[in-house]
């Protein structure tokens, strides 16, 4: 039986270690897999964390959208903290950032359908504790504002800690713009707007607009396509085995 990706090479360029489910996915199916990272995750100064953190006791709710944020503000919680915590409402955007949470024993209380911001702000909306909350929202520097501006139409007070940023990595750009180079590439994945800006920053322009890219969720692939990158899939699920399931649907046809 031939494996569904046979023959087929492709770029994972999510930084750290959260790349290894995807890539080994994708290996299973059958593909040539390059791990190739286009960002780092930079930490910012924390002493905004580490104050907010000391008065998490006036909190309602803690909003996490990334893994990075969860891993930032584990390293600002003390024990006593830590207990305190357990006594927030948690609202995480997806699977990947509620299974970082559970791993340092915190419980979501709210994961919406879709993994987005736009899905949390709508899942946020529907219930009767949000107007007059106060919030903790530890985020990248760059995020959009959909979700805590949404949140204070709504009447919540949303306070917006900025404790890390996305950095393009120069090594990793460089490994990518010789397999580009050398046709050596079908398909690279992208999870994050940030990732879309440090590929078209890796690529000379012949080679940016006909790379096409695999894209989780729709705010990805929206930068994707406004950068020039023909996308060739898109994943609603931030999932390793929704994005694998979704790229395998997309060359299923050429097979």
């Amino acid at each position: 039986m031939v494996s569904p990706l046979a023959g087929v090479r492709i770029a994972v360029t999510r930084a750290g270690d959260r790349n290894l489910a995807v890539a080994s996915a994708l290996r299973v199916a059958g593909a040539t897999v390059h791990e190739i990272p286009l960002t780092c995750i930079e930490s910012l100064n924390q002493a905004s964390l580490v104050a907010a953190v000391a008065a998490l006791a006036s909190y309602s709710w803690v909003l996490l959208t990334s893994a990075n944020a969860v891993d930032h503000l584990a390293r600002a919680m003390t024990p006593a903290t830590t207990h305190l915590l357990r006594a927030r409402k948690l609202a995480v955007v997806g699977p990947a950032t509620a299974t970082a949470a559970e791993a340092l024993g915190w419980t979501a209380t709210l994961i919406p359908e879709y993994f987005s911001a736009e899905s949390l702000l709508d899942a946020l909306s529907s219930r009767d504790d949000v107007d007059g909350a106060r919030m903790l929202y530890p985020s990248a520097q760059a995020a959009r504002d959909v979700l805590p501006n949404g949140l204070r139409s709504l009447g919540a007070i949303v306070d917006v800690v900025h404790v890390y940023r996305s950095a393009p990595d120069p090594l990793g750009q460089s490994q990518l713009r010789a397999l580009a180079q050398e046709g050596a590439l079908d398909l690279v994945t992208v999870a994050a707007p940030s990732a879309v800006d440090a590929l078209l920053d890796a690529l000379p322009a012949e080679y940016a607009r006909r790379l096409p890219v695999a894209c989780i969720g729709p705010v990805t692939a929206r930068a994707a396509r406004l950068a020039g990158f023909p996308v060739k899939v898109e994943s609603s699920a931030a999932t390793a085995e929704g994005l694998v399931r979704s790229i395998v649907a997309a060359f299923a046809p050429l097979r």
